[in-house]
């Protein structure tokens, strides 16, 4: 058998990383992992448990700090190296680092199957589909394999590598929809989905009886809190959605939460999730001014539907999430504040804000780039990792932009105190701005998803630096 140690510096949930684990002890591999940025720890484990790969899920926003780990281990263990993930998907160039062997582009379980499959027999791995591989100085870029379908041929996702550690503290999280046809024009989706063209159906519904398996196993790993489904496309399906509902009654007595877009929050849609035991629904507002959403996001759905949305889930008692971006390319002063605007007027329930961060590769850098919001060099080097960074778009007010998402949740939940929070937001921003900020972030997203206070502050710390 082969041996993966994966390393992931998040604490956090990786779903990619959960696959992996049962799709390679599934086939008898061994899979370690280690959570955490500590390179004296990293080394520890790679000389203990002398593995004969290492592997990084990678996202855009931690390339950086990955990618300096990858460098030190390279400099102390002569073992293959490869990345997976968002990143080298949407950025193959990656290869070209020295430290980085092979990449993995797109679903990664059957072509990791297959590379250590070749590992243990001593075969040679340069043409499996899926990878790009450096060897004596070339790179041997393989073509996508097809997309897995039915979706049920994956190996049942396996979470216990998360056993005994701080993220066991999370809420039990299932992803039985993988795919997206909408194309935002912030998100890789698109992206993502042309590398795909071709490659058989690109939105997958795991089955009824698949998914109550996933149910369960993530039940049996994380704490005793609302389940969270994450895909927005749950809407999408009513049929599939009613069923796997009454039979996830059947298994748990645990509330749930899931994601929505609003164009799916149909009045079929919240009767279905009424009758359940739905906690919470999160659905994305993103901006209030029509003109952003549609023009520069290709979010195209009205202020008045959004409040159709909220009225229907106001009147069956489902209280919900918005989440909200402020900085974006060409967006006024005055377009932040009808952001704040439509969250009052549908009473949202957790408003959560962030700091729009342009993604390389998307749509809408192309149009920050074209309205010199951003300079032609911009690459993922830019990107920040943390919920409080402030914009990296030129032509913005930093500090304005800063005291915004300082203030963003207290002046939809504290309306009454609008004209107060309009001042304070055109002063220096400070420790005590940012303070009141964690405060309240804390408290709504721990409502929000019903966590306990124990798990809920064990869970923070681990990701503080994140912060």
């Amino acid at each position: 058998m082969a041996k993966i140690i994966m390393i992931q510096t998040q604490f956090a949930p990786y779903a990619g990383i959960a696959y992996l684990n049962g799709a390679v002890l599934s086939k008898g591999h061994q899979f370690r992992l280690f959570l955490g940025n500590n390179i004296n720890k990293i080394s520890s484990m790679i000389a203990k448990e002398n593995p004969d790969i290492i592997g990084f899920s990678c996202m855009t926003c931690f390339y950086d700090e990955i990618l300096s780990i990858s460098n030190e281990v390279k400099r102390n263990f002569k073992v293959p190296i490869i990345f997976g993930g968002p990143h080298p998907t949407i950025c193959p160039e990656i290869i070209n680092e020295k430290s980085i062997d092979i990449i993995c582009r797109g679903e990664g379980e059957f072509a990791l199957i297959e590379l250590l499959d070749c590992i243990e027999n001593k075969r040679s791995y340069l043409k499996i589909r899926n990878l790009w591989i450096k060897s004596n100085d070339k790179v041997y870029k393989n073509e996508l394999r097809p997309l897995a379908e039915p979706l049920d041929n994956i190996p049942l996702i396996n979470w216990s590598c998360y056993k005994r550690t701080p993220v066991q503290n999370s809420p039990p999280m299932v992803f039985l929809i993988r795919g997206c046809p909408y194309s935002c024009s912030y998100c890789f989706n698109k992206v993502t989905r042309d590398l795909y063209k071709g490659l058989g159906t690109y939105v997958r519904y795991f089955s009824i009886e698949r998914s109550i398996q996933e149910i369960k196993e993530a039940l049996r790993i994380f704490s005793h809190s609302p389940v969270v489904f994450n895909s927005d496309l749950f809407g999408m399906d009513l049929r599939w959605t009613d069923k796997l509902l009454s039979r996830y009654s059947q298994i748990t007595d645990l509330p749930f939460l899931l994601f929505l877009r609003p164009e799916l929050v149909t009045e079929k849609c919240v009767k279905i999730l009424s009758k359940h035991k739905c906690h919470s629904v999160a659905i994305g507002v993103e901006s209030g001014s029509e003109r952003i959403r549609k023009r520069i996001l290709n979010r195209n759905y009205s202020n008045k539907e959004l409040m159709n949305v909220a009225e229907r889930l106001h009147n069956n008692k489902i209280k919900f999430t918005t989440f909200n971006m402020i900085g974006i390319p060409t967006e006024t002063e005055k377009e932040m504040w009808e952001t704040i605007d439509i969250n009052i007027k549908m009473r949202t329930d957790f408003p959560r804000g962030a700091v729009f961060t342009p993604m390389p590769g998307t749509k809408i850098v192309e149009i920050a780039k074209e309205k010199k919001y951003l300079d032609c060099g911009f690459s993922f080097s830019d990107i920040p990792h943390t919920i409080l960074s402030n914009t990296i778009l030129k032509k913005m007010n930093r500090d304005k932009i800063r005291n915004t998402l300082y203030f963003f949740q207290s002046a939809i939940i504290f309306p009454k105190h609008k004209r107060i929070i309009k001042r304070l937001i055109h002063n220096k921003p400070n420790i005590f701005f940012r303070l009141w900020f964690y405060l309240i972030y804390a408290h709504l997203h721990r409502k929000s998803q019903n966590w306990k206070l124990i798990p809920f502050i064990k869970y923070i710390y681990s990701n503080r630096r994140y912060l």
